[in-house]
């Protein structure tokens, strides 16, 4: 049964590495009824042996809440683009998926999918690259460790106006004092730990769980 959502309606999360809370999952009850259609979009769409275990991963995870989906799409290189902006269509649910933040837009970009995903009309939910690929311009911090060789500024997706750094319960004391903090020069981040998640409907911003923003400031 298809879900329509008026709204619009994004979710950036950070990650659920002891499954999803109860909080996240009464956010995502409010936008979506059971027995509907899931899309992921992976962050390497040439990985497809890891693409296809964290699908199931957290289809399984939805399904331990008593989520359920009818039918789940993939979107990487298996597809076509065309078939790609049909799969976004025709979603009740689109999860951005986490993994390599920049090898993610160039693959969102190069299929072409940005026009379909900032006219799609369901509940859009990212997790951690899929988060920070979620804004209208990206300020993305330097990571070495994950595959970010330096501060970038690029036009992500363009579904909401926030900048979010995932994953800050895990970062070191260095990657927060000089990488972030040199981001934040340019636009605020909001940092994200684990379990922790925003919801945005309709330009309207809610934090759950624990985070820490570091405002832009003149320096």
């Amino acid at each position: 049964m298809k879900r329509v959502i008026s709204l619009t309606v994004s979710i950036l999360t950070s990650g659920f590495p002891n499954g999803f809370t109860d909080e996240f999952i009464k956010h995502v009850n409010q936008y979506y009824h059971k027995n509907g259609t899931i899309t992921f979009i992976a962050s390497d769409f040439s990985g497809h042996n890891l693409t296809d275990k964290y699908t199931n991963h957290f289809l399984e995870l939805f399904k331990d809440k008593g989520i359920y989906f009818e039918k789940a799409n993939i979107i990487d290189d298996r597809v076509t683009s065309e078939m790609a902006v049909e799969y976004i269509k025709e979603a009740d649910v689109i999860w951005i998926t986490g993994g390599d933040t920049l090898k993610q837009i160039k693959y969102i970009k190069d299929f072409n999918l940005v026009p379909a995903l900032q006219s799609s009309e369901c509940l859009v939910i990212g997790m951690s690259a899929g988060s920070i690929n979620m804004a209208k311009q990206v300020v993305l911090a330097k990571d070495i460790t994950d595959n970010i060789p330096a501060l970038s500024i690029y036009e992500g997706i363009g579904l909401v106006d926030i900048n979010i750094e995932p994953h800050l319960d895990c970062a070191s004391k260095a990657h927060i004092e000089e990488d972030i903090y040199e981001a934040s020069k340019i636009a605020t981040i909001y940092g994200l730990h684990d379990h922790s998640f925003i919801t945005i409907v309709d330009n309207k911003m809610e934090i759950v769980g624990d985070y820490v923003i570091f405002e832009k400031v003149e320096r």
